[in-house]
């Protein structure tokens, strides 16, 4: 009935009927049912299932396949959410080699929306969001603040935790799919340059998980080299005493590189870095098994 009006020239927009976050966690439910039998996903079923929950074809505008993207991400935390705690009493070995097929058996993302590409939404990959979480060392007490959330795929792997969290994602549409993936969980909408302004008051995580843009800052079309700083100073005032930040950013942002020397300095009046590890760039690519 929804399609009947869309083509009728019905008074609303199309994406005014469409709940969009609901769209597409139903569209990840049948994309997680090939998962849980170890079977590939390929770009068919993904399309069938779009143009079912999404009423119409990405040829006709109904959908793009960042869309379809952000649904095959939201059934890899499906998959957690069902798998997840039991894989985690494995060694971490052979939880980077499970999460590696699982990522595997997904098609691989080629195309780019102006959106993704002009925010720089390039989501964390499983295996990566799993040391990035490891790394913060989270505890069932904790409270955890995802400035740049993305899907929630380093929330959920901080939920298998059991820690509480704090999300805050810019983008309008992976705001939906948030609020129907973690319901009655604070969520924000703001730039997280400025998060620790904007969230004046409110409770402060003891553990901030964070993939930022490297570069890019909203309404400014060219290049922002200071993005990754302003993220990561604006969690830092956020973060509680005592806390522990964990971040993923482009191998030239390193205390390792005289441009940043200054910047790092200054953090180590407020903060320790512990830890700086290089990781090689085809983590977001199709994997290379870890072993």
């Amino acid at each position: 009935m929804v399609q009947q009006l869309f083509t009728q020239g019905f008074l609303f927009d199309f994406q005014t009927i469409l709940d969009y976050g609901q769209s597409i966690l139903s569209v990840a439910q049948e994309l997680l049912k090939p998962l849980l039998e170890n079977r590939p996903l390929n770009t068919k079923t993904v399309q069938a299932q779009m143009n079912r929950h999404f009423h119409g074809t990405a040829a006709e505008g109904t959908w793009q396949w960042k869309d379809a993207y952000e649904a095959v991400e939201v059934a890899q935390i499906l998959y957690l959410r069902q798998k997840g705690y039991k894989l985690l009493l494995e060694s971490p070995q052979t939880v980077l080699l499970e999460l590696e097929k699982l990522v595997a058996l997904c098609p691989t993302q080629t195309r780019r929306s102006e959106e993704s590409v002009q925010l720089q939404q390039f989501s964390t990959p499983l295996p990566l969001a799993y040391l990035v979480a490891k790394s913060g060392f989270i505890q069932a007490d904790d409270l955890i603040l995802e400035p740049s959330d993305g899907t929630g795929l380093l929330a959920q792997m901080a939920k298998l935790h059991s820690a509480s969290l704090m999300l805050n994602e810019l983008a309008p549409d992976r705001e939906k799919i948030l609020r129907r993936l973690f319901p009655g969980t604070p969520l924000f909408s703001v730039n997280a340059e400025q998060i620790n302004d904007y969230l004046v008051g409110k409770t402060q995580p003891s553990v901030v998980l964070m993939n930022p843009p490297f570069c890019a800052s909203p309404k400014i079309n060219s290049r922002n080299p200071d993005a990754t700083k302003s993220h990561i100073n604006s969690a830092l005032q956020r973060l509680a005493d005592g806390g522990r930040l964990v971040t993923i950013t482009a191998n030239w942002f390193s205390p390792a590189n005289p441009s940043w020397r200054e910047t790092f300095v200054r953090w180590h009046s407020e903060a320790r870095v512990l830890m700086s590890v290089g990781v090689n760039g085809k983590v977001y690519s199709k994997p290379s098994y870890f072993g």
